[in-house]
C-alpha cells in the first residue's frame, strides 16, 4: 500500500489527470495567495481541465484566471463558516459533482479538518490535500501536514510541490482588461490625481481602523500631495465612507459598492497608494504594485503582509488595530510615496 504522506503522487498515477477540480473556498486574499498553487499545477499538468470551487465573489478572479477553465460556488458545508449551509443544496451539489467523474481533487483549503471530508464527497478518483500537523491522511491518496509558518503563498505552494508539480515563481496574479481600466477612468474622470485610495473596510471588527483616522491621515495626505482622496469597499463600508467624506472634507470620490472586483483593481492600479487594514484590496494591491499602507490588527503579517519587496508598508498593531496612531499611518504613507513618486496614476486608458 502506498504511503500517502510520500510526495510525488502525479508521478505514480497511472496516466496524467484530465479533470481535475481544487477547493479554495475561502476570502479574497486567501484566492489571490493561491494563484501561485494554480500556476504551479496548471504548467505541471497543461492537458488537465482545471475546476476551482470557491466561494461565489470570487467568481470573476476565477474565471479570469488563465489556469482555471470552470468556476463552481461553493455550497456551504457544515464546519466551513464561509457560506451558509444548507443540506438539500448541498445534497444536489455533490450528486452533480460526483457526475463529473473527476480524475484527481486538491483540497487547498486549509487544515482539512472539515475540508477533507467536503473533497472526499467530490468522488474524485484520486485525491490529495492537507492535513492538520500529527493527524492521519484522512483517506486521502496524498497528504501533506499544512505548513504552521511562512507566508500564505508559500504554504499552499507546498501543496503542488509536495504532489510533484515544480514552482512557476511566486508572483500572484489578478488579470484586468481593457474594459476594466475603461470603467475606472470613467469613476475618475471629474478627479484630480494623485488618487489616494482609503479602504476602511475589514470582515472582522479587529481588523477595521477607524474611519475617523482613516478621515484624518487621508485629509493630511491629501493637503501633502494635493490630489483626491477614493474610498472603496463593498456594501458593508458604506457607513464608514459617509464618515470620511464628512471628516476628510474636500475632494473625496465614494466608490464603496459601487464596483465589481476587477473594477476595483483597475482603480487601485491608477491610484498613487492605498491605505487599508489587512484585507481584500490589500491583496490586490499587493498584485498590482499599487503603493500601500497595511494596519494589521490581529493577523499576522508574516503570513499575510506583502509577498514581495516593493512599494509597501506595514504597521503591526500586536492585536489592537485602534492602537495605531494618525501620525504613524500618515509617516509610513509619506515614505512609500517618497519612494515611488507622488503622483503614480496609470495611463492604461
Amino acid at each position: 500500500m502506498l504511503d500517502p504522506f510520500a510526495p510525488g503522487l502525479l508521478a505514480r498515477l497511472p496516466e496524467p489527470p484530465r479533470r481535475v477540480v481544487v477547493v479554495r473556498a475561502s476570502r479574497i486574499g486567501d484566492f489571490l495567495c493561491a494563484t501561485p498553487a494554480l500556476r504551479a499545477l496548471r504548467a505541471a499538468l497543461p492537458a488537465a481541465e482545471f475546476t476551482v470551487i470557491g466561494l461565489p465573489f470570487n467568481r470573476d478572479l476565477a474565471e479570469r484566471s488563465p489556469h482555471v477553465d470552470r468556476f463552481v460556488p461553493f455550497p456551504g458545508f457544515p464546519g466551513i463558516a464561509e457560506q451558509f449551509f444548507d443540506a438539500r443544496t448541498a445534497t444536489a451539489f455533490f450528486r452533480r459533482m460526483q457526475g463529473e467523474a473527476f480524475d484527481l481533487a486538491i483540497q487547498m483549503h486549509g487544515s482539512g479538518v472539515y475540508a477533507n471530508p467536503f473533497t472526499l464527497l467530490l468522488g474524485a478518483r484520486h485525491t490529495a490535500g492537507f492535513v492538520r500537523p500529527g493527524d492521519g491522511p484522512s483517506r486521502l491518496d496524498a497528504a501533506l501536514p499544512l505548513p504552521d509558518r511562512g507566508h500564505e503563498i508559500d504554504r499552499v505552494l507546498a501543496l503542488p510541490r509536495f504532489l510533484g508539480a515544480p514552482d512557476r515563481g511566486r508572483q500572484v496574479e489578478f488579470s484586468l482588461t481593457p474594459a476594466d481600466h475603461a470603467a475606472a477612468a470613467v469613476l475618475l474622470a471629474d478627479s484630480r490625481p494623485p488618487w489616494i485610495a482609503l479602504h476602511p473596510g475589514a470582515r472582522d471588527a479587529a481588523r477595521r481602523w477607524p474611519a475617523a483616522r482613516f478621515a484624518a491621515a487621508g485629509s493630511a495626505l491629501r493637503a501633502r500631495c494635493g490630489g483626491t482622496l477614493v474610498v472603496v469597499g463593498n456594501d458593508e463600508t458604506q457607513q464608514a465612507a459617509v464618515t470620511i467624506a464628512q471628516e476628510a472634507g474636500g475632494p473625496v470620490i465614494d466608490l464603496a459598492g459601487r464596483t465589481s472586483l476587477p473594477v476595483l483593481g483597475a482603480v487601485l492600479a491608477r491610484c498613487a497608494l492605498l491605505l487599508t487594514g489587512d484585507s481584500g484590496p490589500a491583496h490586490i494591491a499587493y498584485a498590482l504594485d499599487t503603493p500601500s499602507v497595511t494596519i494589521f490588527g490581529d493577523t499576522d503579517p508574516a503570513r499575510w503582509g506583502p509577498p514581495t519587496s516593493g512599494p509597501h508598508a506595514v504597521l503591526d498593531s500586536r492585536g489592537a488595530i485602534a492602537s495605531a496612531t494618525v501620525e504613524e499611518v500618515f509617516a509610513a504613507a509619506c515614505r512609500v510615496m517618497c519612494l515611488t513618486g507622488e503622483h503614480r496614476h496609470s495611463e492604461s486608458d
